[in-house]
C-alpha cells in the first residue's frame, strides 16, 4: 500500500484492484484492438503524463511535450530496454542489443556519429540516382508483370518487395531476392507479438521452430556475405575512410571500435555488422507500412486521393532537386505519418538520479518503465485541429507543429537517422508508380484493413487491397 501510496501524486486512473492493477482495463480495451484510444481518452481525462499499474508494477505515460524533450534528449536516465522479442526470439538472435538502434552508451554513441554520413541529408543527392534508376526500372517492370497476371493486389506485400530491393542500395545485391527478404521479415514480424502476448502456446508451435531456423538461416548466409565484401573491400585491411556512400564501409568502421576498444577479432566485428544489417531489414518494412496506411486513411478522402494522383501523373521527376515539387506528395506522406505512425508507442526504462524526479514528478522507485506514443499526441485536439480527419492540406508552409508534439521519426539524440532516406524512397516510389499506373481501393467491406492498436510498431490488420490500373 505505501507503495503505491508514494506515488499517488502521479495523476492516473483508478487501479480495478491492487493485485492486478489496471491490467483488466487494459485487456479489455485490447480486445476491442482500441488499446492506444485508451490513452487517448486517459490523457484526456488525467492529463498528459499518466501512471497505470500492471499488477504491481507502476508503468508511466508520458506525452507531455516538455517532458519528452527530456527522455530524448537525456539517454542516461532513460535508456532503451533490452528484454524485447525484436532482439532476441527464444534464445535465437534476431538484432541482439548492440545494433545501431538498441544499443545504448558509448557504443551507440560512436555507431551514431559514424553512421550519420550515409543518412544525412548531403548524401541524399548521392544515393537519389541509383535509387530512381532502380525503381524506374527494374522495380517498374516487376509492377507490370504482376499486375498482367490480374489487376487486384495486395497493396503492403508488393510494396514490401519493392523496399526490400532497396537494399542494393547497400550493397547487398548478391544477398536474398527482394520476395524471400519480404516475406522473411514478414514472419519475423508476424512472430514477435505471438512470443509477447502468446508466449506458451507460441513456444510449442511449428511456426516458431520454422521462423527460429530462417533467422538462423539468414543470419548466417548474411555473415557469409560480410565476410567475402571485407575481404574484396579489404574493410580490415586499410585505414582509409569509407566513402560516404559505402554503406558496408561505413557500417564497418562503425563496429570496430566498441565501448572504446577496437575488437582484436573479425568474427565480432561480423557479428556486430550482421546485426545492425537485421536491424534494417526490419526497419526498412516501417516504409511499407506509411505508404499502405496512406492509401486506407485515403480511400475514405478522395479528393485528397485524386489531387496526390493529380500531382504524381503531372509532375517530371527526374533528379533529387524534382522531389521538390511533390508538395502534395509531402503533405500526405506527412499526414499519414500523424494519424498512422510506424512506431506507435515506445518505451524506456527512466533511471532514478539524485534529484529523484522525472520531469515534475517525485520517483520514488529505482526505475520505471516509461511509454511514450506519437499517436496519442498526435490525436490531441489541444494540438492538433479536427485530429481524427486525414487533412492534408493542414502542412501548409506556414504551419509547424508544437515542439515534440509530431515526431513520427522519434526526436532528440535518438531520432531515426535514416529519416531523410526514409522521405525520399517514399517520395521515389509514389512518383514512379503514381505516374505509371492508377489506383484503387477494392478493400473487403466486412474486414477492412486497419491500425493494430494493441502492438507499439504498427501492423496493419486485413489486406490492403487495391485495383492498378496502367496508365
Amino acid at each position: 500500500w505505501y507503495f503505491r501510496y508514494s506515488l499517488s501524486h502521479i495523476p492516473g486512473p483508478p487501479v480495478d484492484n491492487f493485485w492486478t492493477g489496471n491490467r483488466p482495463t487494459l485487456g479489455k480495451y485490447k480486445s476491442k484492438n482500441t488499446f492506444l484510444d485508451m490513452f487517448v481518452e486517459w490523457t484526456d481525462k488525467y492529463g498528459r503524463n499518466v501512471l497505470f499499474w500492471v499488477d504491481i508494477a507502476p508503468f508511466m505515460l508520458v506525452c507531455d511535450p516538455q517532458l519528452l524533450h527530456s527522455i530524448t534528449s537525456d539517454v542516461t536516465q532513460f535508456i532503451k530496454v533490452d528484454g524485447l522479442p525484436n532482439r532476441c526470439l527464444y534464445g535465437q538472435k534476431i538484432v541482439g542489443t548492440s545494433s545501431i538502434l538498441s544499443s545504448n552508451g558509448v557504443q551507440w554513441a560512436l555507431k551514431r556519429k559514424v553512421m550519420i554520413q550515409f543518412f544525412a541529408k548531403s548524401n541524399m543527392r548521392q544515393l537519389f540516382g541509383s535509387c530512381f534508376t532502380h525503381m524506374q526500372g527494374s522495380e517498374l517492370a516487376r509492377w507490370r508483370k504482376v499486375i498482367s497476371s490480374g489487376r487486384t493486389v495486395d497493396l503492403h506485400d508488393q510494396l514490401a518487395i519493392t523496399f526490400a530491393s532497396f537494399l542494393d542500395v547497400f550493397g547487398l545485391q548478391e544477398f536474398y531476392p527482394p520476395e524471400k527478404i519480404a516475406n522473411n521479415v514478414w514472419r519475423i514480424l508476424e512472430a514477435i507479438p505471438k512470443a509477447l502476448f502468446d508466449r506458451y502456446n507460441f513456444m510449442f508451435s511449428q511456426e516458431k521452430t520454422e521462423v527460429i531456423e530462417e533467422i538462423q538461416q539468414m543470419r548466417h548466409d548474411l555473415t557469409t556475405l560480410v565476410y567475402k565484401k571485407t575481404e574484396e573491400h579489404r574493410y580490415a585491411d586499410n585505414g582509409e575512410e569509407p566513402r560516404a556512400d559505402d554503406f558496408l564501409g561505413q557500417l564497418f568502421r562503425a563496429n570496430t571500435t566498441r565501448d572504446g576498444v577496437s575488437p582484436q577479432i573479425l568474427s565480432d566485428i561480423v557479428e556486430l555488422v550482421v546485426d545492425d544489417l537485421m536491424t534494417v531489414f526490419l526497419v526498412m518494412d516501417n516504409m511499407v507500412k506509411q505508404l499502405s496506411v496512406l492509401f486506407i486513411f485515403l480511400e475514405k478522402e478522395p479528393e485528397a486521393q485524386r489531387k496526390l494522383m493529380e500531382e504524381l501523373q503531372t509532375e517530371d521527376v527526374q533528379t533529387y532537386e524534382d522531389l521538390q515539387k511533390l508538395v502534395y506528395t509531402e503533405k500526405c506522406i506527412l499526414e499519414a505519418m500523424r494519424m498512422g505512425p510506424a512506431l506507435l508507442r515506445g518505451t524506456r526504462t527512466a533511471l532514478r538520479t539524485e534529484t529523484g524526479m522525472i520531469g515534475p514528478y517525485k520517483m520514488t522507485v529505482d526505475s520505471m518503465r516509461i511509454h511514450f506514443s506519437g499517436y496519442v499526441m498526435q490525436m490531441d485536439p489541444s494540438l492538433w485541429e479536427e485530429p481524427r480527419k486525414f487533412k492534408p492540406e493542414r502542412w501548409s508552409e506556414d504551419f509547424t507543429p508544437a515542439p515534440f508534439s509530431y515526431m513520427p521519426f522519434w526526436a532528440g539524440q535518438r531520432g531515426c537517422l535514416g529519416k531523410h532516406f526514409a522521405m525520399m524512397l517514399m517520395k521515389i516510389t509514389l512518383s514512379v508508380l503514381g505516374k505509371n499506373f492508377d489506383f484503387k481501393q477494392a478493400f473487403d467491406p466486412k474486414k477492412p484493413p486497419t491500425i493494430n492498436q494493441n502492438l507499439a510498431v504498427m501492423r496493419i490488420i486485413n489486406n490492403v487491397t487495391v485495383d492498378i490500373k496502367p496508365i
